[in-house]
């Protein structure tokens, strides 16, 4: 059973789980409504200047002290590109116009959906915010201990995406 779906939000009867097209799902054996279980959607920025990338430094878990692209979670009845240049401004005090979009990466058995942008900075002075111990710029080269598997894959898109030469 789904930790965050016990009752019903229609009628409150005690969910159960049951075949759905195919999968479980809580399902209430009152009213027949199905629970539809929402991803999170989370966006990151790749920042990149004079060759070298920004990143933060975790200060809360998971992967704390571990080193990821600014970002976070989309509000709810957020723009997604609003929520990618709010985190920035957040977790490293830059201003940030968005560039484009390196692609959206999700991993099996994980409720987040990461939409990963390339940006550049337009003003501010690089400063960790609150969740964030540190935020630094790094060569490609010398990359430090990185949080999390879709990050080493977002470099590579975005290296491949980026006009040769």
């Amino acid at each position: 059973m789904y930790a965050d779906a016990n009752y019903c939000q229609r009628c409150g009867h005690a969910l159960e789980q049951r075949e759905f097209e195919g999968s479980p799902r809580p399902t209430c054996p009152g009213c027949g409504f199905v629970v539809f279980l929402d991803p999170k959607v989370a966006v990151v920025v790749l920042v990149e200047t004079c060759g070298r990338l920004l990143f933060v430094q975790r200060g809360a878990e998971p992967q704390i002290g571990k080193w990821c692209f600014p970002g976070g979670y989309v509000d709810r009845g957020e723009e997604v590109e609003a929520a990618a240049r709010r985190e920035v401004r957040e977790e490293t005090g830059l201003e940030v116009g968005i560039t484009s979009l390196i692609g959206v990466y999700s991993l099996p058995s994980n409720p987040v959906i990461v939409i990963a942008y390339s940006g550049a900075v337009k003003c501010g002075e690089l400063t960790p915010g609150t969740d964030a111990d540190d935020a630094g710029w790094f060569d490609l080269g010398e990359l430090p201990e990185l949080a999390f598997p879709h990050n080493v894959k977002i470099i590579e898109d975005w290296q491949a995406a980026r006009p040769a030469g």
